[in-house]
């Protein structure tokens, strides 16, 4: 998966920065509930709305919760059907990515992902929740164009709110494609808790630290994978239809990447608001900024392998564990950003039948035994993540 919420923009020089304060007038940021600066806009209500009294101790708490995960390029592809004692989670496949995701694997993490944050916002709001997943093979998930039920949380009302320690870092959680301090490493106690994410034999952690052969096999396979999407041009034109470059988008469709989420510098960022800039110059500012900045400056990057990266309930699992790899690492300070273009590419070559050179580079990372089916890197940021669009929770639920 290309960062769930891409960061595809130019890195311009700063040269028009004053000339986009005056122009704009110095607009300001609005603050949420908690204090924490958000873009402005109905667009991004949803990460105030997580634990509402208007909705609290109710099953549509949990899908509000649902509706502020990670996901592939903040494609948003849910649909919850919400009773009172059950919650059934569809894949929206209409909202796919094309030749960036041939087999919908990316679209089932993001659905796992949701799950995640509604199973741990259960216990806060009264409810155990039984998870149940679909079966089968996202090979046989021809469907594009409708929803398909892919999971099911079987709710029961408990005397008392039990929350999960991670409840509170759900409206906090944000992808953060900033420089990372490569001096400061992470607690010992996070790295014990990614590699525990595997205990129930369903999914696999590994990380990798800076320097490390594998390390570097690692990087490489990642510089090499943006290459490759660039040079494919119904991926990379797959990749950013999803963008939204301005207010208008983001107030119109509520979804896709931002240029506030995309790590650019604050100058950088006044300067693409107000100027233009090519695809091809975007794209290779991707390139750029992935290569120069995000892996050089990450202490660790890691992969989270599943046993088939094709069948459905594998990736809603490992979806989960992103999820909660995540969450952990918020209420920690930390910052993580999925880089998962070599497994993009493992797809694609898939789907156009040129080989298996991707999949047998991504296996030199695993081993045979395991198959990796999102990456990332993790670290310490001394800049803020910013959030994303998102759609109303009127827009993803059904009766």
């Amino acid at each position: 998966m290309t960062p769930f919420a891409s960061n595809r923009r130019d890195a311009l020089r700063a040269g028009g920065a004053m000339l986009f304060l005056a122009l704009a007038g110095g607009k300001l940021r609005a603050a949420d509930s908690i204090g924490r600066p958000l873009p402005e806009g109905d667009a991004y209500a949803p990460w105030t709305l997580w634990n509402d009294p208007s909705i609290r101790n109710t099953p549509l708490a949990l899908a509000a919760a649902g509706v502020i995960a990670a996901n592939p390029h903040d494609t948003q592809p849910w649909l919850f059907a919400v009773s009172d004692d059950a919650i059934e989670i569809y894949a929206d496949t209409s909202r796919n990515l094309g030749a960036m995701d041939a087999c919908l694997r990316e679209l089932h993490l993001g659905l796992g992902c949701a799950i995640e944050n509604m199973l741990t916002a259960a216990g806060a709001n009264s409810y155990a929740a039984q998870l149940e997943t679909a079966p089968g093979s996202l090979v046989d998930l021809t469907e594009r164009n409708r929803p398909v039920l892919a999971a099911r949380l079987r709710l029961r009302r408990i005397a008392e709110p039990a929350p999960d320690p991670r409840y509170p870092a759900i409206p906090l959680r944000h992808t953060n494609r900033y420089a990372y301090d490569l001096a400061r490493d992470l607690p010992q106690d996070w790295r014990a808790f990614a590699r525990g994410l595997g205990a129930a034999g369903e999914v696999k952690v590994l990380l990798f630290d800076a320097g490390s052969p594998q390390r570097r096999l690692f990087d490489a396979a990642v510089v090499a994978a943006t290459e490759a999407i660039i040079a494919d041009k119904p991926m990379i034109a797959d990749s950013d239809r999803w963008f939204r470059a301005s207010s208008r988008e983001i107030d119109a469709h509520r979804d896709g990447p931002t240029l506030d989420a995309a790590g650019l510098s604050t100058f950088t960022l006044m300067f693409a608001h107000l100027f233009s800039v090519s695809a091809e110059t975007a794209q290779r500012a991707w390139l750029d900024q992935t290569r120069d900045v995000q892996l050089p400056t990450a202490p660790v990057a890691g992969l989270i392998a599943v046993r088939d990266r094709t069948d459905r309930p594998g990736a809603i699992a490992a979806g989960r564990a992103w999820q909660r790899l995540h969450l952990d690492a918020t209420l920690r300070g930390m910052a993580l950003q999925p880089l998962n273009q070599p497994i993009e590419m493992v797809d694609r070559e898939r789907q156009t039948g040129a080989g298996s050179a991707w999949a047998q580079r991504v296996a030199g990372l695993t081993g045979e035994d395991w198959q990796a089916t999102f990456s990332f890197r993790a670290g310490f940021s001394s800049t803020q993540a910013s959030p994303s669009p998102r759609r109303r929770l009127s827009d993803v639920v059904r009766s």
